[in-house]
């Protein structure tokens, strides 16, 4: 652990395919306009090679919505330039709403055309079948029994050169869907959320807003998230061999040199056992790593959680028992996740074959325990003095622990889900420097309880007055709301809240 870190060690993930690496340059970026304009920027500068790993994706998804240029614009472009551009894409055993599939539904336009077209393959997913037993006994052990029907390679990676003789890589949640993409005002109104073609009104009144992280790295961690794309490229199920090679790492983890004053990182995954060469026993680093931090946090100590879904047994029982020795809990979650889709049903099917409905009640009733979610207001362009009121979907998979001098962070593609911490295919990366994690803290609050970065740095080092201001906060919201007059800030008690629906005509 660095010398600016205090926490009990090890806890990095001793089983995961990558060890925690020193001398990592790291920069987080907070939604989705934020994050794609930096990912477009480095797909620009690239002048070797692009390598993606996409689960959910739109060929036309405007990582720039100004420019009116689409993903695959942006690919074709490089690839035309002599970059060396591939990617591997999910393709879903089931029809899927959002994603790419092969063909899709023909061939895409300078895709596997030839020499010096972009080289894709597609790659099918495992289920898992075997024996799940939570820490401390919480719940009874049961059988997982999940066909390939329901896996998912969900990682969403960009890995490139950066043009200047090093090389730079991106791992987040946002999928490439404009639906994704958004700001951090998560404006009910902004037509820019919509896919192209699709008529504004109707879309913005099926899409929240949506908040989400993105996170560059720099520095010896990028040649592991390399390595997984090579692992997964390569092993792809569906490799399109007539029309694509297999690629080669151009450098490894340890001849890419430190970067100064960089952090300690670890690359985490996922993987399915028999998944790729290699996996034979899965990955379930990203699970190792959040029950050695949970495990850690006591009195004093504050654990902030944002997250899609809310039902892994182990990671729940961990978070009760974190919370029985004192650590204060701030759990940011999706008010309806993936509500009227065939994701969403697929989910609450997979939480009613768990008994995952008795997970959250273990935590729900504890007082150091605030299981809260988002909500965005802005004035009605229609009529004068009313508000517009949405949820904000939660999209980010982050967890801080945060004790009085050490801290520790990991965030990606992996949610709080059985589904993304056993089977599927995930990516999450975890580092422990206190000033960044504190800063990004602090940037991440100052958006949701709508206060300056100042006033939410300075709740940091209180843990028992930041439960207090974002459970009363989300008292006065819900007041606000029900009252006809615009909240404070955009904080709500998950299961206490019904936001209204987007009903939108008139003002788009």
């Amino acid at each position: 652990m660095p010398t600016d870190n205090n926490a009990p060690s090890p806890l990095w993930a001793a089983q995961g395919a990558y060890p925690s690496r020193q001398g990592n340059g790291l920069e987080i970026f907070i939604d989705g306009q934020a994050a794609y304009r930096e990912i477009a920027t480095s797909f620009y500068c690239a002048r070797t090679f692009i390598y993606s790993t996409i689960s959910f994706g739109a060929q036309d998804f405007l990582l720039v919505p100004e420019t009116g240029e689409g993903l695959f614009d942006i690919f074709r472009n490089q690839q035309r330039q002599g970059v060396d551009v591939r990617i591997v894409v999910w393709e879903p055993a089931l029809h899927t709403p959002d994603t790419i599939p092969d063909p899709s539904p023909a061939t895409i336009p300078g895709v596997n055309q030839g020499p010096g077209s972009i080289q894709a393959r597609w790659d099918t997913a495992k289920g898992y079948h075997g024996w799940y037993q939570s820490p401390h006994g919480h719940f009874e052990p049961f059988p997982l029994m999940f066909p390939a029907d329901l896996g998912c390679h969900h990682q969403k990676t960009y890995i490139m050169d950066d043009g200047a003789g090093g090389v730079v890589a991106f791992v987040g949640g946002i999928n490439p869907v404009q639906a994704y993409w958004d700001t951090q005002a998560h404006d009910s109104l902004d037509a820019r959320r919509v896919a192209k073609g699709k008529d504004p009104l109707q879309g913005l009144e099926q899409t929240p807003p949506l908040h989400d992280i993105f996170y560059k790295i720099t520095g010896p961690a990028v040649g592991d998230i390399l390595a997984n794309f090579i692992q997964r490229y390569n092993g792809a199920s569906i490799s399109h061999a007539d029309v694509t090679t297999d690629a080669v790492a151009s450098v490894t983890a340890e001849q890419i040199p430190q970067v100064p004053d960089g952090i300690e990182l670890q690359v985490l995954r996922t993987i399915a056992p028999d998944t790729y060469p290699g996996t034979e026993r899965g990955d379930r680093g990203i699970r190792e790593f959040y029950l050695n931090a949970l495990g850690a946090a006591g009195a004093g100590d504050l654990i902030y959680i944002e997250d899609q879904y809310f039902f892994d047994h182990g990671i729940i029982s961990e978070i009760h028992e974190a919370a029985l020795r004192g650590a204060k809990v701030l759990a940011l979650l999706t008010s309806k996740p993936d509500e009227g889709t065939m994701a969403g049903k697929v989910e609450s099917m997979l939480e009613s074959m768990g008994s995952y409905s008795l997970a959250s009640p273990l935590v729900e009733g504890q007082d150091n325990v605030a299981l809260l979610t988002l909500g965005n207001s802005r004035p009605d362009p229609r009529q004068e003095g009313k508000v517009i009121n949405s949820e904000t979907y939660i999209h980010s998979k982050t967890m801080v622990v945060l004790g009085a001098d050490w801290a520790l962070m990991t965030g990606g593609s992996a949610n709080i889900a059985f589904t993304s911490m056993w089977f599927h295919s995930e990516m999450n990366i975890a580092f422990t420097d206190v000033g960044r994690i504190k800063s990004w803290m602090a940037q991440l609050w100052a958006e949701h309880l709508q206060i300056s970065v100042d006033d939410a740095r300075a709740l940091l080092g209180k843990p028992d007055d930041a439960f207090t201001v974002f459970k009363e906060q989300a008292v006065r919201n819900k007041a606000a709301m029900e009252g006809g007059t615009m909240p404070e800030g955009r904080v709500y008690f998950w299961k206490d809240i019904v936001f209204p629906p987007r009903q939108l005509e008139g003002a788009v």
